[in-house]
């Protein structure tokens, strides 16, 4: 199970790409092609730096540029979206995860047997083993399926270990509590069924925003998380908090602030939030 929760909580953007259903009808002014971007002006003694990452990568296809490490480098304090490598931490998480209902209460017969086949077919275990937890977090242990690898790896992972190396200050942007709390709301169950749908083509979609990622289109990974419900709860709420949390923390101290590539774009993007609280805000381009 813990292992579990840290593929869980890891992936939310690769999840959010995964599980798209079309595209934005009314794209907005497209953002420069960059996953690096300085933060400066608005009173800043130094420039923090905004780091788009794709939470999970398999090794062929795993990457973090050179002008990312000398950003993280120049900062005194890395920043991620929760701590994931605490195991107090995942503890919340696991609790966060549990259902009130067993599912074999909660959903009808029909939709139980619907689960439970996918699940047989696809990892080879019953729905039975996942019944006292949430669907929201079986869309994490099957969002898996869209690699090729059996054990992608995290970016966060390794610029947590530089900056352990370093000895640089580490912390959050929201506790794991909030941010399970967020998946579990636009992880409905709604949302799960309609997923379920997509669980055949999750290697081709998983490819298309690998391949974005690696040409640096924030705008094309943005876009792909376009399901309203769980766009309000994992983006639009979640950027609003942490473009809230930013500024005391960069007028603390330099920051290099890494979150999944899909937070950075859109009029709703931390980008745009940011700029709207008066700082500059450009990308580093390689």
């Amino acid at each position: 199970m813990k292992q579990l929760l840290k593929k869980f909580s890891i992936a939310i953007a690769t999840i959010g790409a995964l599980t798209s259903v079309a595209t934005a009808a009314n794209p907005p002014q497209p953002t420069e092609k960059a996953v690096l971007w300085k933060i400066s002006g608005n009173g800043l003694d130094k420039p923090s730096y905004l780091f788009g990452t794709f939470h999970m990568l398999c090794k062929d296809d795993f990457i973090i540029s050179e002008n990312a490490m000398k950003a993280l480098a120049a900062t005194g304090q890395l920043v991620i979206e929760a701590n994931i490598f605490d195991p107090a931490e995942l503890q919340v998480a696991q609790q966060a995860v549990m259902s009130d209902i067993p599912q074999n209460q909660r959903l009808s017969k029909e939709k139980y047997a619907l689960v439970d086949s996918i699940l047989r077919a696809k990892i080879g275990v019953p729905f039975q083993r996942f019944d006292s937890i949430r669907l929201s977090a079986l869309v994490g242990v099957l969002a898996q399926l869209g690699f090729t690898c059996p054990q992608p790896v995290s970016q966060e992972a390794t610029l947590y270990q530089y900056a352990r190396q370093k000895q640089m200050k580490f912390t959050t942007l929201e506790t794991m509590k909030e941010q399970v709390d967020y998946m579990n709301k636009g992880f409905s169950d709604a949302y799960f069924f309609k997923f379920l749908q997509t669980v055949d083509s999750l290697k081709i979609s998983t490819m298309r925003m690998v391949n974005a990622y690696k040409a640096q289109d924030i705008d094309a990974i943005q876009q792909e998380m376009n399901d309203a419900d769980m766009n309000y709860w994992l983006l639009t709420r979640r950027n609003t908090n942490w473009a809230g949390r930013m500024p005391a923390m960069m007028k603390a101290g330099s920051c290099f602030f890494a979150v999944g590539s899909g937070h950075l774009a859109g009029e709703k993007g931390i980008i745009q939030l940011l700029k709207a609280k008066g700082y500059t805000v450009t990308p580093v381009l390689n």
